[in-house]
């Protein structure tokens, strides 16, 4: 299936949604229509009635006492008097206006609302669609029509979604109300009459609440501010006079962009090259002064050169040209707002899945598609103004430099995600911290292989990047032998040293990037980073190994689960007995051969189902250790590793776990029919049918196979991280 395609089932798939739901609703309301009975005009009929009534007077006047009768269209007779009993009470219920009157009455205005609700909630969506493809294609056009465009959609939206809701719930609460009408109507009410009252009632009441609840959550979150929340780095701002060679060499570059200086430059161990205006806080839980910010990473300029660092700052700094980091700042406040009234239109930050989630549905659709929608036109500007950065950074120095740097960085990029991670939750740290790890990882591995990562986009903590290979072709440069032998060479570069950034053997007073006649003493901002991280890593290894170990203590043990047979057995068995019983009545009473031997070949289906039901409580279903699960009669676990996720349902009695399995798991062979078990290739996954679990409540074994699940990977990842378990 081509992407294009792809985006019409998308596309189709959500229409379905958002006119769907409404359909149905409408569907419902006319169905409701053609089972209302006609309004009662009351005087007429009452009228009517008392005409009746002097009429059957009148019959009992020619024909005195109890035994007058009448005949009904049907032929059947009734006495005079219970007929006109009848109808003297049907017409008092008419003149005090009853509740079968009004419940009557009242019918066609509920299905007539629920209609009105479905078809206003139909032209919602469509409404809604139309707008959301319009402001689409505006934000196209420009990046000054797409932030006006969603910043005015960002305040629409909220209304948009609460109008949506109570719409489908203005069609819901009529449609519930109506079935509640001829149970009304009814002098003498059921038991199930009434529970299936209560339901319905308390259907609408909570309807109505939700839809006040709805609008209150939304209220509050247009009233939270809209901030940009900080970047986190680790990293260390550095002041001219810390490191005057490096501050040079970025106004160097900055004199030939034409772009202006950042405002701070800090450097660290994670991320990759980026310019912002956010906030930016950093490890030590200090915040960079506001302004534009460069960010340059330590474990890639020790391996760039200064022609390929010149290019990289030299389209950094091409940001601020075309105010990119300004417009990013912009963006941000639209996510989180969007992602606030998302959240409230849903149910808040505590909701559990309900029923209501149907009704909800569209709504949370369409912010969604305004997401998408938005996500789609800030990536498409995105993608022009990093081509355009990488054009000011090849003016710099030369497009060959920038390709050179873009390279070099993918080929080092796993390596430092190695180093970091090693570092962060593993606690292995080497000589010189993640830096050195980073060498040590080149050493012993060298570079990965650039040109196999042609589709990678660079890492950035605001933006998204166009991939390598697209970014190559925009600036005219194939990789050659030569560009692919420098991107994997090995030798890391001085330069971090003559910045002034890392201890080491200076250059020549004469020779410095800044030209300054006398060096400031280097302060070795590597090893200060790495102090950093290792408290801050060490602090988070000790409370994630806790919280691991917590999780693995979960399931140390076998446990093994035998179904809940004995209540199947038991009807079974009784049906069999009453079969039996009556197949020798029946044999007893009117000799009927033929009716006996089929009462008694019931009661014998009946004995073999007990018998079958008794021998499946016998045998386990499932043994769960702490390696993985047996499937009954299975020969080998499957290991909790294989499982990708569970779903509990439980419906007349009968217990579902469906587990979803990870792409190429193939289970074992389980030894029992597809009563019980099934394993569905086509949907890659394992469907269970217990008939209840012995001795544990269906919440509890849920329970417990999450646990048995979550301890296995807990440790797993204790094992990764280097904890004995």
């Amino acid at each position: 299936m081509s992407e294009t395609d792809k985006k019409w089932m998308a596309r189709l798939k959500r229409w379905a949604v958002l006119f769907g739901i409404p359909l149905l609703m409408l569907a419902m309301g006319c169905w409701q229509w053609t089972r209302t009975d006609a309004p009662i005009d009351v005087s007429a009929k009452i009228a009517e009635y008392k005409a009746v009534v002097q009429e059957l007077e009148d019959m009992e006047a020619k024909a005195p006492g109890r035994g007058a009768t009448v005949r009904d269209s049907k032929g059947r007779e009734h006495p005079i008097w219970k007929v006109k009993s009848d109808y003297q009470r049907a017409i008092a219920e008419l003149e005090g206006q009853s509740l079968n009157v009004t419940t009557r009455n009242l019918q066609p205005t509920l299905a007539a609302c629920t209609i009105v609700f479905s078809v206003l909630a139909l032209l919602w969506s469509a409404l809604g669609v139309f707008y959301q493809r319009s402001m689409g294609k505006k934000a196209l056009q420009s990046r000054e029509l797409l932030l006006a465009t969603f910043q005015k959609g960002r305040k629409l939206l909220p209304t948009y979604m609460v109008v949506m809701v109570l719409l489908l719930f203005a069609a819901a609460i009529p449609l519930l109300v109506f079935e509640m009408m001829p149970i009304l109507r009814h002098r003498n009410y059921s038991k199930g009459d009434m529970k299936f009252m209560f339901v319905l009632g308390g259907l609408a009441l909570f309807l109505f609440y939700s839809g006040g609840k709805l609008l209150w959550d939304v209220w509050k979150a247009s009233r939270k501010p809209m901030e940009n929340e900080p970047i986190d780095v680790m990293g260390q701002t550095i002041s001219r006079e810390q490191a005057p060679e490096l501050w040079g060499f970025v106004d160097r570059v900055a004199s030939k962009t034409g772009s202006g200086m950042p405002d701070s430059i800090v450097v660290g161990l994670n991320e990759g090259f980026f310019v912002t205006e956010h906030p930016v806080k950093l490890t030590s839980g200090a915040m960079v002064p506001q302004g534009r910010v460069l960010y340059l990473p330590l474990p890639y300029m020790a391996f760039l050169n200064a022609g390929e660092v010149a290019a990289v700052i030299g389209h950094e700094l091409g940001h601020f040209i075309g105010e990119d980091t300004l417009y990013s700042q912009r963006f941000s406040p639209i996510y989180s707002a969007t992602i606030n009234h998302l959240v409230a239109v849903s149910g808040g930050e505590q909701r559990e899945e309900s029923w209501l989630d149907f009704l909800r549905r569209p709504a949370t659709l369409m912010g969604e598609m305004f997401l998408d929608s938005f996500h789609e036109a800030v990536r498409y500007w995105s993608r022009k103004r990093e081509l355009a950065a990488d054009a000011v950074g090849a003016s710099v120095v030369s497009p060959q430099a920038v390709a050179s740097s873009l390279l070099r960085i993918t080929a080092l990029e796993p390596h430092v995600s190695e180093a970091l991670q090693a570092n962060w939750d593993r606690g292995e740290t080497v000589e010189g911290g993640v830096l050195g790890h980073v060498r040590q990882l080149v050493a012993s591995k060298g570079m990965v292989d650039p040109s196999e990562h042609l589709e990678n986009r660079q890492s950035h903590p605001t933006d998204t990047h166009p991939e390598l290979a697209v970014r190559l072709d925009s600036l005219g440069v194939a990789i050659s032998p030569e560009l692919l032998a420098r991107a994997m060479d090995a030798q890391g570069s001085r330069l971090l040293q003559e910045f002034g950034l890392e201890q080491g053997a200076r250059p020549a007073a004469g020779r410095t990037f800044a030209g300054s006649v006398a060096p400031a003493p280097v302060v070795d901002v590597n090893a200060a980073l790495q102090n950093e991280l290792s408290s801050a890593a060490a602090s988070n290894r000790s409370a994630k190994v806790a919280e691991l170990r917590e999780i693995s203590a979960l399931a140390q043990d076998q446990t093994v689960v035998y179904e809940r047979s004995l209540g199947m057995v038991l009807l079974f068995g009784a049906l069999a007995v009453a079969c039996l019983i009556g197949a020798v009545l029946i044999a007893l009473a009117k000799q009927n051969w033929g009716v006996t031997a089929g009462v008694a070949a019931a009661g014998l289906a009946c004995v073999g189902f007990a018998v079958l039901f008794w021998r499946d409580g016998q045998h386990p279903a499932l043994v769960l250790q702490p390696e993985g699960l047996r499937l009954f009669h299975a020969p080998t676990l499957l290991p909790w590793s294989a499982i990708d996720d569970f779903e509990f349902n439980e419906t007349n009695h009968m217990f579902t776990l469906i587990m979803p399995l990870e792409q190429g798991v193939v289970p074992p062979a389980m030894g029992v029919g597809k009563r019980r078990a099934q394993y569905q290739q086509k949907k890659q996954r394992i469907v269970l049918m217990l008939k209840g679990v012995k001795k544990m409540k269906t919440e509890a074994f849920a329970t417990l196979m999450v646990n048995y699940w979550r301890a296995y990977h807990a440790r797993q990842e204790l094992q990764r991280m280097g904890v004995l378990v």
